[in-house]
Parts: C-alpha cells; structure tokens; sequence
C-alpha cells in the first residue's frame, strides 16, 4: 500500500474511506478533555494489519505508523504491503539517505533512529538491536 499518497488527504476522501472500510477500521475522536489547549486529533488503528492513522483536528491525515515488528497491540505489517524501502539496519539507510541526497536527521550517539525529509513528507526509521522496529510517515508542518 502507498501509505505516503495518502498523507494530507482528508479523513473522508474515498481513498482514505476505501482503507478504513477494507481493514474494519474505527475512528475515535481523542479530543482536549483537560483543557490544555492541545489539538483535537482523530485514530484509526489496524491492529490486525500492523499499522496506524492519525488525522488532525482538520482531519487530514498527518501520520502514519508502520509496525514492523509487534508491539503495543500491533501485529507487525506485512512488509510486501509497505512501498517505502525497509532498511535492515540503521547503517543501511544512512547510506541509502546519503547515496541519494535525502536530507535527514539521526539519534546522537546510539544508531536508534533516522528520519529523512522526503519534501512535503518525512520518513522516522527506529531501530531496536539494530533491528528495523516501527516506520513513521508524517506530514511536514506548514
């Protein structure tokens, strides 16, 4: 699946519809109940699939997380359904980022995590063991 096509579509736009509907996914509305002026957001989690939508309180939706290995309730994605690369190791994608030209940023000392800037997208590798653990698609802030 094309995860990155569907950043900065609305919550309600067919294609985005058409995810929801094939995975049975539910829409909770998480908003600020205690008042500390944070944003209304809305989820939509795919547990089964192993991954995870998230829409602002515009309900765009601004990130995307991919499990790559279970966690939190998540089964890890099937990596045939994911089109980004899914680098091995931390040293594979900072040479992959680099060989390319992706600008990016990565976790001081330990190899724990790079996120590359991809234009109107980034992409959050983590890594635990040096093991791809979850991927992090996000809208940039306007």
């Amino acid at each position: 699946m094309d995860f990155e096509s569907l950043l900065g579509r609305q919550l309600k736009d067919d294609a985005v519809v058409e995810v929801l509907d094939a995975h049975d996914m539910q829409v909770v509305y998480d908003f600020d109940r205690s008042h500390e002026n944070l944003e209304d957001v809305y989820w939509a989690a795919a547990q089964a699939s192993g991954f995870q939508l998230r829409f602002d309180q515009d309900q765009k939706l601004d990130v995307v997380f991919l499990y790559i290995e279970a966690s939190e309730g998540f089964r890890p994605i099937a990596r045939d359904d994911v089109s980004i690369p899914l680098y091995e190791s931390f040293d594979e994608a900072k040479q992959d980022f680099t060989r390319k030209g992706i600008p990016f940023r990565e976790s001081p000392g330990e190899k724990w995590w790079i996120k590359g800037d991809f234009g109107s997208n980034t992409r959050h590798y983590q890594f635990r063991d040096d093991s791809l653990f979850r991927v992090t698609l996000s809208t940039k802030a306007a």
